[in-house]
């Protein structure tokens, strides 16, 4: 379903385009109908290309950012044409319309999915925030990672994965959004997974594909619910008729948006599902910074639309998704310092960071400095995540204990894990001054500082201190980066910086606003509290630099036995929660199993003689309706008990 979707959405973009370009004019408004299906229809084309005709390395590099460059030049073009307009803007193509039945309840006398599009500010916010994350993970890969396996392999998966990100963006119906969402579940495993041939590529590919696809499950399931009570998924249509509908109780609501709160934390890598993410720090890194990256947007584009829901499932479901979040916003940052991994460490500190972006789309008046706050974390992660790979690269190992020297040897990269450090920190500031006080903040406080303290820790560790010779390696042949790669790492982390700072712009969150939701109160700011947090946590993580082999090291000792606690749960769980029924299955299909079915060949051997035997026709017959009249009559509704 997944390819065919995308095969007919780029054949639809290239209809149109061929279309409207026939008629187009100097009128930027001309140009949307065959720019937003430009958007989906590149990919597709990018993706045929490089399955038939590309065969080399630097032409498969070449090709996949020439394919994100078009998009992103299409979405330029169509946020230059929506730029003065605050309505969104609708396009739709049909691809399936089935009538079903000609009676009863009209919504569900047909059954049809529609190519439906919809951009709003918020939509070409993301939208561009997601192709600028992958086109720096591109450009980074192409120069930084040629020695990688599988060139061309590698292009195919990432644009798959722009593909279904971009649909998911842009996607106004429920089912098409959930096939795109799965075509870019499909994608993330294969970038994960991308280095196979080991056991332990192979635990991070099935715990890649394993841990998320409860997630996609979830999402499915809510949107079979919802289309079973409402007979359309068109979210335009669907979302006010959520208390009107008739036969539609509560339970329906509150179901269906549990579920789809429980996909977008699973995808949106917030602890504890963290480990699928965690768990592929030795996958590609520009594959790892591309998802971790643009995962958060899509979490945070999803529960923007799924607002509604949630406000007409009522106060648990929001309050149920709030504490879920808070306790990860904490706990997340908090295991960040259990361990001395480089990539790992940066990840789960800055799960938290999106933990309390989420938190702000979910509160009514932070909506927009949430949005903004999720974008800032996807694309500081991205670079981030870029220049720890490059330090990883020339320092030949990820162990903090072993790392320094960072702005003597390699100051292009430490500015962007700098940048990028300072802007996961800073972007829950928004959210945290725009919040009034309450339970929350036993959360968001802790939570922040603890972001701050996670990431300024790895900083302070890489890129200040002696960086001491040790067995096969010399300090003195540790050398900055190409410029374009460092240049690719630095890209997103500036953009990020910006992002923090339009979060405070009053223009920007009206901008964002125009889909309906409640502006802030700026009389209930507490910017000096939030901007205290964050200093809290950069001093804490600057004074543990000042004894930095000691913090290190308690630091890896907590981790390993905090490894040591997993691997123990973990033989429990095997042992009494997979063994047992295990054995159970074992002990049925070998001795329970091979004595029914014996006895049952000897039953039939004994009763052989019967079967042939044609049974008289009155007698039978009579029997036969016999039984029928007494088990109806038993299970009718007028027979008491």
């Amino acid at each position: 379903m997944d390819l065919n979707l995308s095969l007919a959405a780029g054949s639809a973009g290239l209809e149109l385009a061929a279309r409207a370009a026939r008629h187009g004019g100097p009128n930027p408004a001309a140009a949307l109908p065959w720019a937003v299906p430009l958007i989906l229809g590149l990919p597709v084309i990018g993706y045929a290309l490089l399955l038939g005709a590309v065969r080399g390395r630097r032409a498969a590099g070449n090709l996949g950012l020439l394919v994100v460059l078009g998009m992103l030049a299409a979405t330029a073009v169509v946020a230059w044409a929506r730029f003065g307009s605050s309505s969104p803007y609708h396009l739709a193509y049909q691809w399936i319309n089935v009538p079903v039945a000609v009676s009863g309840d009209q919504r569900f006398q047909g059954f049809g999915i529609d190519l439906a599009f919809r951009l709003d500010r918020p939509a070409l916010a993301e939208l561009l925030t997601v192709l600028v994350i992958v086109l720096a993970a591109l450009g980074w890969h192409r120069l930084a990672a040629r020695g990688e396996q599988g060139p061309v392999r590698f292009q195919v998966n990432a644009l798959l994965f722009v593909l279904g990100a971009a649909g998911v963006l842009v996607s106004q119906d429920l089912a098409e959004l959930a096939a795109f969402w799965l075509a870019a579940g499909v994608g993330t495993y294969l970038l994960l997974g991308h280095r196979w041939g080991t056991e332990g590529a192979g635990r991070r590919g099935r715990l890649a594909l394993a841990l998320p696809l409860a997630g996609d499950v979830a999402l499915l399931c809510a949107v079979g619910i919802l289309y079973s009570d409402f007979g359309t998924l068109d979210m335009q249509g669907l979302w006010p008729q959520l208390r009107t509908a008739p036969g539609v109780g509560p339970a329906t609501l509150t179901g269906a948006a549990i579920l789809l709160v429980a996909a977008i934390l699973v995808r949106g890598a917030v602890w504890p599902f963290t480990p699928w993410q965690t768990a592929a720090a030795e996958a590609p890194p520009s594959g790892l910074a591309m998802v971790t990256g643009v995962w958060p947007v899509l979490a945070a584009s999803l529960l923007l639309r799924i607002l509604p829901l949630v406000a007409s499932a009522g106060v648990p479901v929001s309050r149920s998704a709030g504490y879920a979040l808070g306790v990860a916003a904490v706990v997340g940052p908090l295991l960040s310092l259990l361990g001395v991994e480089m990539r790992r460490s940066l990840l789960l500190a800055s799960s938290g960071a999106v933990a309390v972006a989420l938190l702000g789309v979910l509160y009514p008046a932070s909506v927009a400095v949430g949005l903004t706050a999720a974008l800032a974390v996807g694309l500081a992660r991205a670079g981030a995540l870029l220049a720890a790979a490059s330090v990883v690269g020339a320092l030949r190992s990820g162990d903090l204990r072993v790392a320094g020297g960072g702005w003597e040897r390699m100051p292009a990269t430490m500015l962007g894990l700098l940048l990028g450090s300072a802007v996961v920190a800073a972007s829950g500031y928004g959210v945290v001054a725009q919040r009034t006080p309450s339970i929350a903040w036993l959360a968001l406080g802790p939570g922040v500082a603890l972001v701050a303290l996670g990431v300024f820790r790895v900083y302070f560790a890489v890129g200040h201190g002696p960086l001491r010779r040790r067995r096969a390696f010399e300090p003195s042949r540790v050398r900055e980066v190409a410029a374009p790669v460092a240049g690719a790492a630095l890209l997103p982390t500036l953009l990020g910086t910006a992002g923090v700072a339009l979060g405070g712009a009053g223009r920007w969150v009206a901008a964002l606003q125009a889909g309906g939701h409640p502006a802030p109160a700026p009389a209930e700011a507490r910017p000096l509290v939030a901007l205290a947090l964050l200093v809290v946590g950069f001093l804490v993580a600057s004074i543990a630099w000042l004894r930095k082999d000691a913090a290190l090291g308690l630091s890896a000792t907590l981790g390993a036995r905090e490894l040591g606690a997993g691997s123990t749960l973990a033989t429990l769980v095997l042992r009494w929660l997979i063994a047992v029924p295990g054995e159970a299955v074992r002990l049925l299909e070998e001795r329970a199993l091979p004595v029914v079915e014996s006895g049952l060949g000897r039953a039939l051997v004994v009763t052989g003689g019967l079967v042939d035997r044609r049974p008289p026709l009155v007698p039978t017959v009579l029997g036969l309706a016999l039984v029928l009249a007494l088990a109806f009559g038993l299970l009718s509704r007028e027979v008491s008990w």
